[in-house]
């Protein structure tokens, strides 16, 4: 764009506008001919001192997206990727299962190869990989992975759709979404009188929540009567104030805590309580059970159960949405943000009579805690 040129407002100034309101901060990407409105957008933003997403460029999409990854695993907050058209979405499927399989939000953002042929219209097809990279269904490559997928059909609605992602990614429980961009919408000029009334700070994430004490208080009756209680988790301490809520809750009642399959620091590992990555050595023995953001608690071929034990689980995804079937024994289950609900089991616990857990003899007699 020279000097000269009159500028026009288009859908990438609103997917842009829409990416730095809804706080991303990092575009990883991958880039290609599908791309170019939105690039001539940047450069435009870049002559007027305006700041936007800064730009990783990535070698492969599968680096792209696990950058990504690794930046809302250390922050909370989803980033976004840039990938072209159907062989990117490809490259980057892998690392989409890996994203969707721990729940970390990621916007992964796809070109579209141009649909018009014949209309000269701006940003139509005009190279030969328009014409073999444009699949039936180019979302279906990555559809089982995310939580939602989305085509940018309307130039107008570049800054809702955007809006609506970053929303969806961050609602618990968290995980990874798609936007697909047809290059001509990209470059269409925007009609601004069309433009929705409710802005991105209308479209808020969900987040998960404690749960009713009757339920919360049902498992803390269970647990204080048991004699060999367990707990097993594998992802709670992605939020980092959960390991010290779960020592503590094993503290107070004298509980083992497995990980299983777990990519977080779910408890110290010096802690008295911290029984290992073998949860299938004590569920046996256990009459207890506590089943903390898992989703393979153990390998049931291998794992004897003692089928008297009482199990209860507390999830921010309970039901496990994306994993056809799951089996395990469960007699309560409350899905909800983990931190809230050990705080409320904690606080029940923490208001019964405390000499009736000090005078039990199996307190803490699996393994004697550190003078710390």
């Amino acid at each position: 764009m020279t000097m000269t040129d009159t500028y026009t407002r288009t859908a990438s100034h609103d997917l842009l506008q829409g990416l730095v309101d809804s706080g991303i901060e990092y575009l990883f990407c991958n880039l290609g001919t599908d791309h170019a409105p939105l690039i001539e957008e940047m450069a435009h933003w870049r002559s007027q001192g305006r700041a936007f997403p800064k730009l990783i460029l990535c070698p492969h999409e599968n680096t792209a997206v696990h950058m990504a990854g690794g930046y809302a695993v250390a922050t909370g907050r989803g980033q976004a990727v840039l990938v072209h058209v159907d062989a990117g979405t490809a490259n980057a499927a892998m690392g989409l299962h890996n994203l969707c399989r721990t729940r970390i939000p990621v916007l992964l953002i796809a070109g579209r190869a141009p649909m018009s042929t014949f209309d000269q219209a701006t940003g139509g097809r005009d190279t030969y990989v328009h014409f073999i990279q444009e699949p039936f269904d180019q979302a279906s490559v990555v559809r089982p992975y995310v939580k939602w997928e989305y085509n940018l059909a309307w130039p107008s609605m570049a800054h809702e759709v955007v809006s609506r992602a970053s929303a969806v990614m961050q609602s618990d429980p968290t995980g990874p979404v798609y936007l697909t961009l047809p290059r001509e919408v990209l470059a269409a000029p925007v009609d601004v009188s069309s433009i929705g009334a409710y802005g991105h700070q209308n479209h808020l994430p969900v987040k998960a929540q404690g749960a009713d004490g009757a339920a919360v208080q049902a498992i803390a009756d269970k647990l204080m009567a048991s004699e060999n209680p367990m707990l097993v988790t594998a992802y709670a301490g992605r939020n980092h104030e959960a390991p010290a809520l779960i020592e503590k809750l094993a503290a107070l009642c004298g509980m083992r805590v497995c990980e299983f399959n777990t990519i977080y620091l779910n408890i110290r590992r010096d802690s008295p309580y911290f029984a290992g990555y073998n949860p299938a050595a004590f569920t046996e023995q256990a009459d207890f059970g506590l089943m903390v953001d898992v989703d393979v608690p153990w390998i049931p071929k291998t794992t004897r159960v003692n089928p008297q034990a009482y199990w209860a689980q507390l999830d921010v995804d309970a039901i496990k949405r994306d994993i056809p079937m799951w089996g395990f024994p469960l007699n309560a289950r409350i899905e909800g943000d983990s931190v809230k609900l050990l705080q409320q089991l904690i606080a029940v616990i923490e208001q019964t009579d405390l000499g009736f857990l000090q005078a039990q003899p199996w307190a803490l007699n699996w393994r004697k805690p550190s003078a710390a």
